[in-house]
């Protein structure tokens, strides 16, 4: 939904389109009249609601290190809601002048297109949609989509970027995801009902904050290699096959793992609320912070 469409309903959204001797120029004047307040006025967000959400992640976030200033106890399930809230903020952060919910595209270029092709739907199966939902930030490249024959963009797509960005992607897909597993092992002493209990979220936090890193290592150790040693083209082809071919396999292989130390994080919180010690009920006391006479 959104976005750049042709006036026969196919996405405007790659160069070759632009450098279309033909659609280009006709494309690039119309994208070079719209206006940013008119995209902005299309998103279903304005400054009042994200802020609103922004602040209610950084409330909930000083109100649990605000506890663990007063040496308070804080529960599991607040542990892995402060995770959660991070990780928003983090988003909020980074989509903050990205359009909302943006449902009714803008038509660009010229009314009749010299050749008008016929359009369908681009749909990947939906096990392959769910893979690069959550395969380390890895996106559909380029020359794999073709906008003329689709009436949508792909959730997860981009244009031809050099290889080195997607170093980045991985990269910091899996620091977000190692934060989001540290934030976790923040409760490593905290008060549990039980020591099996413990013990249980003591591994899934490990698994969740370790998973990420070994996910990442195999484009580390290939990009020494790539930067130590000099290559040809049809080199770094082969050795960025290698990599796909790699990470395809390790995400196989810890994909179950971290699924089930996922699921076991979201329902352990729950179960230790049927007992919790007595620091648990108290109250910040905020008037230690407000400066007076």
């Amino acid at each position: 939904m959104g976005g750049f469409v042709s006036s026969t309903g196919y996405p405007v959204a790659t160069k070759k389109q632009l450098d279309d001797p033909d659609l280009g120029p006709g494309f690039l004047e119309s994208i070079q009249k719209i206006r940013a307040e008119e995209i902005a006025d299309k998103s279903k967000g304005d400054a009042l609601s994200k802020g609103v959400a922004l602040a209610q992640g950084l409330w909930f976030t000083t109100q649990c290190l605000a506890r663990l200033h007063q040496r308070l106890a804080i529960t599991e399930l607040e542990v892995a809601t402060l995770a959660f809230a991070v990780v928003n903020i983090l988003i909020w952060l980074l989509w903050w002048g990205k359009p909302l919910d943006v449902q009714e595209p803008m038509v660009v270029g010229p009314p009749k297109p010299p050749e008008a092709q016929p359009i369908v739907p681009h749909q990947r199966p939906r096990l392959a949609r769910f893979l690069y939902a959550i395969n380390g930030g890895l996106v559909e490249e380029d020359d794999k989509y073709n906008p003329h024959l689709s009436t949508s963009v792909p959730l997860f797509w981009t244009p031809p970027l050099p290889y080195d960005y997607h170093y980045w992607t991985v990269g910091i897909t899996a620091l977000a995801g190692s934060m989001f597993g540290a934030i976790h092992c923040a409760a490593w002493n905290t008060d549990f009902p039980t020591a099996t209990e413990m013990w249980i979220w003591r591994s899934g936090s490990l698994v969740i904050a370790a998973i990420p890193v070994v996910f990442f290592l195999p484009v580390f150790l290939c990009v020494i290699i790539d930067t130590t040693f000099k290559k040809t083209i049809l080199e770094k082809k082969i050795l960025e096959k290698k990599i796909d071919a790699i990470m395809a396999y390790v995400f196989i292989g810890i994909l179950p793992i971290y699924l089930l130390a996922r699921l076991i994080l979201s329902a352990l919180p729950l179960v230790a609320l049927r007992s919790l010690v007595p620091s648990a009920f108290v109250d910040v006391n905020w008037s230690i912070y407000i400066p007076h006479i």
